[in-house]
């Protein structure tokens, strides 16, 4: 089940079979942490939030706020979601994790969708995705093409996800590549141009030929590629705009699915079960469009 789908079955579990849509279309809200131009993690939320839409017409509604910072302003933006109406809210970021909480807690009718996080209530799921599968097939591309024998990667957060990513790339690097070596920056953001290409210019300093990321902007990417560094992208579409020097990137990609779908469908009908959803990454090559599974891959929680 890919991440789309949480949308369209979220979407959907809020009266169909009960005619509840005929009588009040379903408010569906998104809380954005990047701009929804960001061509990688907001993008592709905004993708699905669309095919919501697409799906439904006029029987759901659907509403967004872009560049939420994480923390008081998010909270302000979900809570004033909830007193707009809306019946579901998706919070798209993992720092949104107390914040969605803590607003779910004062509005017990409004369902809620965490993105990465692992809190959760009556009216508070979580979703996520194996994003580390596709971590492990970048790792074993970049330790069997770097000649540097230096990996660099860009992080955005020391948080499970992310972690979980470094070590899967690492750990598959070192299979192809005993030598190899992984440099690590964290930018601190999810979306920042400017701080990811400052970022990738001091990993190369730093000898690196290959480097990864897991942030939101593709101007770091496009750095690389001037100065003619291998690149494998994170959580983006970016191989679409990227030349043959993108060694592969993870496809996030969740207008594909039906999960939104199922969520308003389930909540029409009255029903609605907290819990996880835990999905698959399609894996890019290069700037084709084709996608293979990084099915398998292990997944440690820690550094180290």
């Amino acid at each position: 089940m890919t991440f789309t789908k949480l949308m369209a079955t979220a979407a959907l579990t809020l009266g169909l079979a009960t005619g509840a849509f005929a009588q009040d279309k379903t408010k569906v809200g998104f809380v954005y942490v990047g701009p929804v131009g960001d061509g990688g993690w907001t993008y592709e939320h905004n993708q699905g939030r669309l095919a919501l839409e697409e799906e439904f017409g006029d029987k759901v509604e659907t509403v967004y706020v872009e560049s939420v910072a994480e923390g008081p302003d998010s909270e302000r933006v979900m809570t004033q979601m909830a007193l707009d109406g809306a019946d579901l809210i998706f919070t798209t970021s993992f720092g949104y994790m107390d914040p969605t909480i803590n607003v779910a807690a004062k509005f017990p009718n409004v369902k809620f969708e965490h993105a990465t996080g692992y809190k959760r209530a009556d009216n508070v799921s979580t979703y996520s995705a194996r994003f580390y599968e596709g971590r492990a097939i970048q790792g074993h591309i970049a330790g069997a093409m770097t000649k540097s024998n230096i990996v660099g990667y860009i992080g955005s957060f020391p948080i499970p996800e992310v972690i979980r990513g470094i070590n899967s790339a690492y750990i598959h690097a070192k299979k192809v590549n005993p030598d190899v070596q992984f440099k690590i920056i964290w930018a601190y953001t999810w979306f920042d141009p400017a701080k990811e290409a400052d970022a990738a210019k001091v990993l190369i300093e730093q000898g690196a030929d290959v480097i990864l990321q897991h942030t939101g902007a593709k101007s770091g990417q496009r750095d690389h590629l001037w100065s003619g560094i291998r690149h494998g992208a994170i959580r983006a579409h970016a191989a679409r705009v990227l030349d043959h020097r993108q060694l592969g990137t993870l496809l996030h990609r969740p207008h594909q699915g039906r999960d939104g779908r199922h969520l308003v469908l389930d909540r029409n009908m009255g029903r609605y079960w907290p819990g996880h959803g835990w999905h698959r990454r399609d894996f890019g090559r290069g700037s084709r469009r084709g996608q293979s599974r990084g099915a398998g891959a292990e997944r440690p929680d820690r550094i180290g």
